[in-house]
């Protein structure tokens, strides 16, 4: 019974968790329409945040890190299909090929610009500052 039950258990998680990954299509418009739209917003608010031809970048005091979204070039002209790539303080370049990493990813820089763009209002930078850290 222990076993039958923990079975349906992991098929469930399985299911919840392919629920809340992205598609390809929807995780570029996802980046488009609304990350790097806060991206920029949140550029002109301070200097901790750059958004510019389709890489975010957040600046913390240890280094910066940076979300780019890159055409693949392997594929036709005609197919618009992006990689992301999670660009590190000390220098690595990490593919996000993993829909569910890009997944965190993307919602984890999304967490942190919307907190930040929210502190900005109130013009607290020692807020914002532990806000980008905490990334």
């Amino acid at each position: 019974m222990k076993k039958l039950f923990l079975l349906l258990f992991m098929v469930g998680a399985g299911f919840t968790s392919q629920a809340q990954a992205y598609s390809d299509a929807e995780i570029n418009e996802k980046f488009v329409k609304d990350l790097y739209q806060l991206a920029t917003e949140v550029d002109g608010m301070t200097d901790q945040v750059t958004a510019e031809g389709g890489v975010i970048s957040i600046h913390k005091s240890s280094g910066t890190v940076s979300l780019a979204r890159v055409r693949d070039e392997s594929l036709p002209v005609n197919i618009e299909h992006y990689k992301f790539k999670l660009l590190t303080h000390n220098g690595k370049s990490i593919e996000l090929k993993d829909g569910l990493t890009l997944n965190k990813v993307v919602d984890k820089f999304y967490d942190v610009l919307r907190r930040v763009k929210e502190s900005s209002k109130e013009d607290n930078k020692e807020l914002i500052m532990s806000i980008i850290e905490g990334l």
